[in-house]
């Protein structure tokens, strides 16, 4: 266990926005996006990073039944009670992940929710060669993309790794990173309405 845990507390965010001149509307305009890198792009870690570094989160994937869209819950309950029965609830839905924040060769930020095996599920190809791509972004620029079941994700180096330019990466630190690309998607209370919902068929 590592002794340094993230901590998810808007009240640390907005200290940290004021110490640094920075307003909700600024961070919002900064872009963060959930999404797996792509075929055709080079993306890399910020540099200094360690994979000890990036943070493990259990995240629960909703499809909604109208409209099949997918969204993405880190459940992080604000007790070690309240967490028990959240996952306990939503036990079907969730999958340990690692929230990967990368920058593409635009200079574009964004999150990569890197999937791994749910408690009983072996490990899978998509999960083995999506850390052995993680492990490259940390060295450097890499293409990175999903090629299929069979083979997992892809890594290719570049033939030049300055060839790339050295956009700044912002100043904000991994728990604000999460904080703002999850929003109100991250649940600690039996009272998210995801929740209820799903209590709510459960009992139907």
């Amino acid at each position: 266990m590592s002794k340094e845990k993230i901590v998810f507390d808007n009240a640390t965010t907005q200290k940290t926005l004021e110490d640094n001149n920075k307003t909700l509307g600024e961070l919002e305009s900064q872009g963060v996006s959930i999404s797996k890198p792509v075929a055709g792009q080079y993306v890399r870690i910020r540099p200094g990073t360690e994979f000890k570094d990036l943070v493990w989160v259990n995240i629960a994937f909703h499809t909604d039944a109208v409209s099949q869209k997918e969204t993405q819950y880190i459940i992080k309950g604000e007790s070690l009670e309240v967490d028990r029965k959240l996952q306990n609830i939503l036990q079907s839905l969730i999958k340990p992940c690692i929230l990967v924040p990368y920058q593409d060769n635009g200079g574009n930020e964004s999150i990569w929710i890197v999937k791994q095996p749910a408690k009983g599920q072996s490990s899978m190809t998509s999960h083995s060669s999506s850390i052995k791509a993680v492990k490259g972004m940390l060295d450097g620029w890499r293409m990175v993309w999903f090629k299929n079941l069979k083979v997992g994700y892809c890594c290719e180096k570049p033939e030049d790794q300055d060839a790339f330019e050295d956009y700044p990466f912002s100043d904000f630190t991994q728990s604000e990173l999460i904080n703002f690309a999850f929003d109100d998607n991250i649940i600690t209370s039996m009272d998210h309405d995801l929740i209820k919902d799903f209590k709510g068929k459960k009992n139907r």
